[in-house]
């Protein structure tokens, strides 16, 4: 195992309560969110987000698509701040370092080989999984579900993304990270933007 120990094992839980490993409840929330999605409780939350992106009402009608499912949206996002919360307490500084490392793919944990990917990190070339989690964490500000904690996590995705179109590490083999000062200078473009702007650049690179 390389890289970071705390950021190693944190991922690697995260998986195993969000992926791997859900819990019936959990379960059951993804496949209530596919029955109303058409189908993909991942993709088709993105689809929305892509589409009513580009209608009139924005993001009013984004709301109002999902708020049927807002209790299984509800479900999903607190099994995810659960694992935050075991590894890092709401640390904003603990869990940035968690999505700087991921994004540069410098976690290498083998725990998963040689089915899975050795390297914590998203995969995607470009990572589109940021995007699916971002729709995922908008509808959940819009909706009132966990939205203190989901409006602090939307800039620290976005920097995510941002960072690892940079890095472009390899999944499968451990990456050198990137210079401090590309991270910093990624961070201090990212970081600062709220919610409704990091959101408007995610829709930026599907709409063009």
């Amino acid at each position: 195992m390389l890289g970071d120990r705390l950021a190693n094992e944190f991922w690697y839980q995260f998986d195993e309560a969000t992926y791997f490993r859900q819990s019936p409840r959990l379960r059951e929330a993804y496949a209530e969110m596919a029955r109303y999605l058409g189908g993909n409780a991942l993709t088709g939350v993105r689809d929305a987000w892509v589409r009513t992106g580009r209608e009139p009402g924005y993001p009013r009608t984004y709301a109002a698509f999902l708020e049927p499912v807002r209790e299984p949206l509800r479900v999903i996002s607190r099994a995810q701040i659960e694992v935050f919360d075991r590894y890092y307490g709401r640390r904003p500084d603990g869990i940035l370092d968690a999505m700087s490392y991921f994004a540069q793919g410098v976690l290498f944990d083998p725990r998963r080989a040689p089915q899975e990917s050795e390297v914590h990190t998203m995969n995607g070339d470009p990572p589109l999984a940021y995007h699916t989690w971002h729709a995922y964490q908008y509808a959940s500000v819009l909706l009132d579900v966990d939205r203190p904690f989901w409006t602090a996590m939307i800039p620290v995705n976005g920097f995510a993304w941002a960072l690892q179109l940079v890095a472009k590490p390899d999944t499968r083999t451990v990456n050198p990270p990137l210079p401090r000062a590309t991270v910093a200078r990624v961070a201090a473009s990212w970081l600062p933007r709220g919610p409704r702007r990091i959101d408007a650049d995610l829709l930026a690179f599907h709409h063009r």
